[in-house]
């Protein structure tokens, strides 16, 4: 019988203790900016810290504080900051801006390593432990956090050629 009572006690304070922080998450809740969650949407999502902050939910509250350019995102490319910079409203500034890299890992020096391979937060290197590696460069974004793990100096960033698949239609320019 004891038992039974402290059953029905602790389901008793349980329930009541779960009413309490479902109101308290109702009552208590701190509205943040929508356009935050919109614009971390629209990164990429590697938190490959590129842009200067720690993840693209720093970067994204950055952004709509005014404090970071749109086109802060490296793996984003052009087409990115484009439509970040016309979803904030905000003018889009040509200045600093690099040509797109994919990586290349030179596979006579490579030992294997594997530092490369944990350091894409992209999963574009691809190999085993002790194996030769290799970039899959359609999936390679360009971000360089292969480059600064590779301790052998086998891997660098080498420019994205306009092939078949990679090539774009100039846009027109209105007069």
């Amino acid at each position: 019988m004891q038992m039974i009572i402290s059953v029905f006690v602790f389901l008793l304070l349980g329930g009541s203790l779960g009413c309490i922080l479902g109101w308290a998450q109702k009552a208590l809740k701190v509205e943040g900016d929508s356009r935050v969650d919109d614009l971390e949407a629209m990164l990429p999502g590697g938190q490959c810290g590129q842009c200067g902050e720690a993840g693209c939910r720093q970067a994204a509250e950055k952004m709509v504080k005014g404090e970071l350019a749109p086109n802060c995102c490296p793996p984003g490319g052009k087409a990115l900051a484009g439509s970040m910079a016309a979803f904030l409203g905000v003018e889009l500034s040509d200045e600093g801006e690099d040509i797109p890299v994919r990586a290349f890992i030179n596979e006579d020096e490579c030992s294997g390593c594997g530092r490369c391979f944990k350091a894409c937060p992209f999963d574009a290197i691809v190999g085993a432990s002790r194996q030769m590696h290799t970039v899959m460069s359609s999936v390679c974004t360009g971000c360089r956090l292969c480059e600064k793990a590779c301790s052998q100096g086998c891997l660098e960033m080498v420019p994205v050629l306009d092939q078949i698949n990679t090539w774009q239609w100039p846009k027109p320019q209105v007069a």
